[in-house]
């Protein structure tokens, strides 16, 4: 029993040290219960963006890294509500599905082609229930606040160092469970330390940096740049980024003789813009967008993802750091 009451006092630290979020998006007919659902959502570290049946089809389009769904199941609208929630399926399968009903008996009675299709089935303000699903399917793996803080430094340091006379700012990190591909430019590197082994992406639109190369924005010269320096600096960018990540979190030193190292296979499907780690973990984004000051520009979008699909032992996480005694002895520090 005690045992017990030691992980749930773990479990619920962590909740509350949390504090990446996840993008969702609301579907619900009656408003009456948007309330509820809105606390609900607040609660949880999520940020909600209520669509129609109407225009969700657009947000999916528009939207490349949402973490769920929520969607109605709901008296006199269940011929829609099931059409829509098969369509949004069958179109971003990796995306949780969680359906609201408004009773046990209609959730016993869901159709086992909708069952199969949803991740989770609700009754209405038995968050609980609710608040389990989220815990599941969205924050089922632990960003140690300190690393994320870290990712986002050396990340920032490279976008300076790589742009020039833009203003550079990355969106509050987030959960993404979504696979599908922004833009055309798509960066792949492997990563690895002691305690995770994984990759990041950098995922972008080419127009948009080829033209801030063309203005002079970027280490890069180049009278009429093409998509051959696009490429350069976007490999320059992640080969930075790469060096952040070994200096402060060091890299993969351990003998492995004697033992099996994982790999699975990464598929790309380029006419759907989608990428699978073989792995249904959830990716780490930053969202770093980069403006031009005289607004001559059209910004910058830049998504930076990272998936530790092959080893994550965050209770193994630590930075790289000298002791000062070591710094004093190589005279990087001086005592006064």
């Amino acid at each position: 029993m005690n045992s017990i009451v030691a992980i749930n006092a773990q479990a619920q630290a962590r909740a509350a040290d949390r504090k990446i979020r996840s993008k969702v998006v609301v579907v619900e007919h009656d408003k009456d219960k948007l309330g509820g659902l809105k606390q609900f959502i607040e609660s949880c570290n999520l940020d909600g963006y209520q669509a129609s049946k109407h225009t969700v089809s657009s947000v999916l389009k528009r939207n490349v890294d949402l973490g769920a769904i929520f969607l109605p199941y709901a008296a006199g609208h269940e011929s829609d509500d099931m059409e829509l929630a098969l369509a949004i399926h069958m179109s971003r399968s990796d995306l949780p599905i969680f359906l609201r009903v408004d009773s046990h008996e209609v959730a016993n009675d869901i159709p086992a082609e909708l069952r199969n299709a949803v991740t989770g089935v609700y009754v209405h303000y038995e968050f609980e229930r609710l608040k389990e699903l989220v815990d599941t399917f969205l924050f089922n793996r632990h960003y140690p606040n300190a690393f994320v803080a870290g990712v986002k430094e050396f990340t920032l340091n490279a976008f300076q160092a790589a742009f020039k006379g833009l203003h550079v700012e990355a969106d509050p990190p987030y959960i993404v469970k979504d696979k599908i591909i922004y833009g055309e430019l798509f960066s792949l590197l492997p990563l690895e330390s002691v305690w995770c082994r994984g990759y990041m992406t950098l995922q972008s639109e080419e127009d948009s940096v080829r033209e801030a190369i063309a203005a002079r924005k970027t280490q890069m010269h180049a009278i009429e740049p093409n998509f051959h320096h696009v490429n350069e600096l976007l490999a320059e960018l992640a080969n930075m980024i790469r060096g952040g990540f070994k200096t402060r979190y060091g890299s993969g030193s351990v003998d492995f003789q004697g033992h099996v190292r994982v790999e699975v296979p990464i598929i790309i499907n380029h006419a759907h813009k989608y990428i699978s780690f073989g792995a249904d973990a959830p990716q780490l984004c930053f969202k770093v967008t980069l403006t031009d000051p005289d607004g001559k520009l059209r910004p910058v979008v830049m998504y930076e993802k990272f998936i530790f699909n092959l080893d994550w032992s965050p209770e193994k996480y630590a930075e790289s750091n000298q002791s000062v005694n070591e710094m004093v002895s190589s005279g990087e520090l001086e005592l006064f």
